[in-house]
C-alpha cells in the first residue's frame, strides 16, 4: 500500500519553510531554534511576554527581536491555512522523526481536523467540571482542540479550564514542551500555565499505577482524549537494520552484529510487553499498544467520566479485541463510533486504511442494559474538518445475539442494519467443531520462510506453487506468470474459458511443511486472503486440485463434517455469492482472516438438499466451462453464477428487488471492463442480469437493459481484471 502526503503537511508547507529558514540562519541547534520561534508565536497569540515565559521555565532566550520577527511571519503563513493557530503550533512543534524512530519512541501524530472532531465529541460527552487528560499527548493537539470546544473559544473560560485541570503525559519532554506552548497560546496568564504543567507527567503512561494516576488527576473521574500508538509491541527487523544504515537484498543473510543488536532489542520489547500484559491483565504475547491505552483511558475516566479517542478499526473487528469490546460496551451508557478511511489524507497511509473515532459517555447501569446505546456512523473528511455522518443506532441486545464476539458490522443506514440483521439471523454458523461446515484451515507454504526452497522451473518431484493472484471466484488459474521477480513480476489475466496453471514458482512436495503435506494429494477449497471493502469483489474462492501447493496468501480448507468434492463446490458457491460477499464486506478491512470469515453466517443450505445440489451442479458447470476454451464459456458461467446468487439470496430470506438493489449497490466496481450503454458512464450488465430474474418493478427494465448491453458485447460476471478486448470466438447474448 502506498501512502499519500497528508493534507496537513501540504497546508503547513509555507510555515515549515519559514521555520527551516530561521534555523539555517541561527547558530543555535535547529531543534531549539525551531521551538523558540514557536514559543514566540505562542506568546504573540496568548498575549504574554516571551522572556518571562522563558524565565519561568528555565529557558535561555535566543535573540528575542529576531524570534519575534520570524514569529510574526509564521503566524501570517498559518492564518492563510485556515487551521486554528493554536492547533497549527501544536502540529509544527512535533519532533521530526523517521518511521523507525516513531515506532521505537511511540510518537504518533494527529491531523488537525481529527483533533477538532475529538474535541467536539468530548465537549458533548463530558462534563465541564471534570479534569481533561491525554495520557499520550504528544504536542497536545487533542488537548488544545478539546479546550477550544469546551470553552467555545472564549479566552477567559479557557484560562479557567487550564487552571482547573488539563493534564498531559508523554514519554518525550520535547513533545510536552510543544504541548505547553500550544496551550499557552490560549491564555496570557503564565501563572495558569505554570500550575497546569506542574501536574504533567514525562514518562511511560502505561507503567503508572491506577493510584498514581488518581493522585495526579486529583479526581475520581475525568474526560480522557487520545490517539495512542496503533502498532503491536514487536521489533521490525528490516526497520532496525535500515536505522543502522544497513542495506540488503531480498533473501540475503542478516549480518551478525546487526542481528545481535536486533535480538537484544527484541528481548527488551518482549520484557516490556510482559510488563504491559501484567499491568492490564492482557493475554501474553505481542501486545496491541492501542488496547493497553484504551484500558488506561477507561481506568482514568472513572465512573461518570467520558473518553474520545482515535483507534484502529481492529477494535471493532479483531478477535484479539473481543474482551476490550465487551469492556467498552459494558462500561458506558452510550458509545458513538465513526468509521473513517484515509481518503481525506489524514495520515501518510493508504487511502483504504480504516480507523475509528470512538466516544463513550455515562456509566452503564447494568451490563447489557437496554438503556445502553451504540451508534455507528461513517466518518467524513473535507479540507477543513472531520465530521461524523448520519448515525445508525444498533441495539446492543441484537448485536450480542447476532454476533457473540461483539464485532460491529459497518452499516451506513438503518435499512442496511436491518438487512444485515435479518440475513445474519437466517444464516448458519460454522465456527464450532460440530457445525456442518466446521473448517480445517491450513496455510500450506510460507512464501517468505520457505522462499529458499522454491524452483523457478519445473523439476522432478516439484509441484506448482499457487499464489493469491492465481485464485479468483470459481477460477483456479485466473492469472498466468509471464516474467520478472518480486514487485517487478509480470502476470497476465487468463481469458474466460482459458484458465490455466502457469506459476512463478514450483516446490518439491518433500519440502512442503509436514503438517500440510497430506493435503497435496487432496482436492480442497482455497481463497485469496488479500481483499478490501471497495474491491470489485471481496471473497475470492475456488476449488484447488490435488498436486499443487498453496502459498500463505491462499489458505486452504477441508470440511471433516461435509466430506467429498461436492461439498467443496457447494461451499465455494455459497461464499462467492453476492449475498455472502455483502455480509463479509460489512466486517472486512484488508484481509480475509479466519476469525472474520467464520463470523459471517453461511446461507442456510445443507449438503444433499435440493438447493445444495443445484449449487453444486452450477459450480461444476463454471469450473468445466472455464477450462473448456469454448466460445460460449462466458455465457455458461454467467448463467450458472446467477443461479447460485439467486439460490443464496432466497436462502437468506432476500426476495424483494429493493433488498437486492441495496446489496448490489455495494459493488460499484463490477463490470468495469464491459462496454456501457449509450449515454452511461459504466456498464451494469451483472446488476441487470441478476435483477432480470427478481420479481419487482425493475424486472422488465432490467431485461431490456441486458438485451441492449449484450448486443454491445457486454458479458455479466466477467472480472474486470479480464480485459474487455480479450479475443473470443463468439459474442453470445445472455439470452432471456
Amino acid at each position: 500500500m502506498t501512502g499519500p502526503i497528508p493534507l496537513e503537511h501540504s497546508l503547513l508547507g509555507p510555515a515549515e519553510r519559514i521555520l527551516d529558514a530561521a534555523c539555517i540562519r541561527s547558530k543555535k541547534p535547529d531543534a531549539e531554534r525551531r521551538m523558540q520561534v514557536l514559543e514566540a508565536a505562542s506568546a504573540r497569540l496568548g498575549g504574554y511576554d516571551l522572556r518571562s515565559f522563558h524565565r519561568t521555565f528555565g529557558i535561555d532566550t535566543h535573540d528575542y527581536s529576531t524570534l519575534d520577527e520570524v514569529a510574526s511571519k509564521l503566524l501570517s503563513a498559518i492564518r492563510d491555512t485556515n487551521i486554528h493557530p493554536s492547533l497549527a503550533l501544536s502540529s509544527l512543534a512535533r519532533e521530526r522523526l523517521s518511521v523507525h524512530a516513531q515506532r521505537t519512541t511511540g510518537a504518533h501524530y494527529t491531523d488537525f481536523r481529527l483533533a477538532g472532531l475529538i474535541g467536539r465529541n468530548i465537549a458533548v460527552a463530558g462534563s465541564p467540571k471534570l479534569p481533561l487528560v491525554d495520557p499520550a499527548s504528544g504536542t497536545g493537539i487533542l488537548l488544545v482542540a478539546s479546550v477550544l470546544a469546551l470553552c467555545n473559544q472564549d479566552r477567559r473560560a479557557a484560562a479557567k479550564r487550564l487552571a482547573e485541570g488539563v493534564i498531559a503525559a508523554d514519554q518525550s519532554s520535547t513533545a510536552l514542551r510543544g504541548a505547553r506552548l500550544s496551550l499557552a497560546s490560549l491564555t496570557g496568564d503564565l501563572t495558569v500555565i505554570k500550575s497546569m504543567t506542574a501536574r504533567w507527567h514525562a514518562g511511560d503512561s502505561l507503567m503508572r499505577s491506577a493510584r498514581q494516576w488518581r493522585e495526579n488527576i486529583g479526581a475520581a473521574s475525568a474526560m480522557v482524549v487520545g490517539n495512542p500508538p496503533w502498532e503491536k509491541l514487536k521489533v521490525h527487523r528490516h526497520e532496525e537494520e535500515r536505522a543502522t544504515g544497513s542495506s540488503r537484498h531480498y533473501g540475503a543473510v542478516h549480518e551478525g552484529a546487526i542481528s545481535i543488536a536486533t535480538e537484544q532489542r527484541k528481548k527488551e520489547v518482549r520484557n516490556y510487553a510482559q510488563a504491559v500484559s501484567e499491568r492490564f491483565g492482557l493475554a501474553s504475547g505481542e501486545q496491541d499498544l492501542f488496547a493497553a491505552f484504551t484500558q488506561l483511558f477507561l481506568e482514568i475516566s472513572g465512573p461518570g467520566g467520558a473518553i474520545s479517542a482515535l483507534l484502529p478499526a481492529g477494535l471493532i473487528r479483531s478477535k484479539s479485541t473481543t474482551a476490550l469490546r465487551k469492556l467498552l460496551l459494558d462500561r458506558f451508557e452510550r458509545i458513538d463510533i465513526a468509521v473513517f478511511d484515509n481518503s481525506a489524507r489524514f495520515f501518510g497511509i493508504d487511502s483504504r486504511f480504516k480507523f475509528l473515532a470512538v466516544t463513550g459517555a455515562g456509566t452503564a447501569k447494568l451490563a447489557g442494559s437496554r438503556t445502553a446505546q451504540l451508534t455507528l456512523s461513517r466518518g467524513l473528511g473535507s479540507r477543513g474538518a472531520a465530521e461524523s455522518g448520519e448515525p445508525v443506532s444498533i441495539p446492543l441486545s441484537s448485536l450480542r445475539r447476532l454476533r457473540p464476539d461483539l464485532s460491529i458490522p459497518e452499516v451506513s443506514s438503518s435499512a442496511e442494519w436491518r438487512l444485515f440483521a435479518r440475513m445474519s439471523k437466517a444464516g448458519q454458523r460454522w465456527a464450532e467443531a460440530d457445525d456442518t461446515w466446521a473448517p480445517e484451515f491450513s496455510r500450506e507454504v510460507d512464501m517468505t520462510r520457505e522462499r529458499r526452497l522454491f524452483k523457478t522451473k519445473p523439476t522432478p518431484g516439484a509441484i506448482p506453487l499457487v499464489e493469491g493472484r492465481m485464485v479468483h471466484q470459481h477460477r483456479f488459474g485466473a492469472k498466468v506468470y509471464l516474467s520478472g521477480t518480486g514487485r517487478r513480476a509480470i502476470w497476465s489475466s487468463a481469458p474466460i474459458g482459458k484458465a490455466t496453471i502457469k506459476p512463478q514458482f514450483w516446490i518439491k512436495a518433500s519440502d512442503v511443511p509436514a503438517t500440510a503435506r497430506p493435503r497435496l494429494s487432496q482436492v480442497r477449497a482455497g481463497f485469496c486472503d488479500i481483499a478490501g471493502q471497495t474491491n470489485e469483489r471481496s471473497m475470492l474462492a475456488a476449488v484447488i486440485p490435488a498436486g499443487v501447493a498453496c502459498g500463505n496468501k491462499v489458505p486452504t480448507i477441508l470440511f471433516p463434517n461435509a466430506l467429498g468434492e461436492d461439498a467443496l463446490h457447494l461451499w465455494c458457491g455459497m461464499v462467492n455469492s453476492i449475498a455472502f460477499d455483502w455480509l463479509l464486506r460489512r466486517v472486512l478491512t484488508t484481509t480475509v482472516n479466519y476469525f472474520l470469515l467464520q463470523s459471517v453466517p453461511l446461507p442456510p443450505i445443507l449438503p444433499d438438499s435440493l438447493p445444495a445440489r443445484r449449487i453444486v451442479a452450477a459450480a461444476r458447470r463454471i469450473a468445466q466451462a472455464d477450462v473448456s476454451r469454448g466460445g460460449d464459456a462466458a455465457a455458461t458461467i454467467a448463467a450458472a453464477r446467477r443461479d447460485i446468487d439467486l439460490i443464496c439470496l432466497r436462502a437468506y430470506g432476500i426476495r424483494s428487488d429493493a433488498d437486492v438493489i441495496r446489496i448490489l449497490d455495494d459493488f460499484p466496481s463490477l463490470d468495469r471492463s464491459q462496454p456501457a450503454l449509450p449515454g452511461e458512464k459504466r456498464s451494469t450488465i451483472t446488476r441487470d442480469f441478476i435483477l432480470s430474474e427478481i420479481s419487482g418493478s425493475q424486472q422488465d427494465i432490467a431485461r431490456q437493459r441486458v438485451l441492449a448491453a449484450s448486443t454491445l458485447g457486454a458479458r455479466a460476471y466477467v472480472p474486470s481484471q479480464v480485459d474487455a478486448d480479450e479475443p473470443t470466438t463468439s459474442q453470445v447474448a445472455h439470452g432471456l
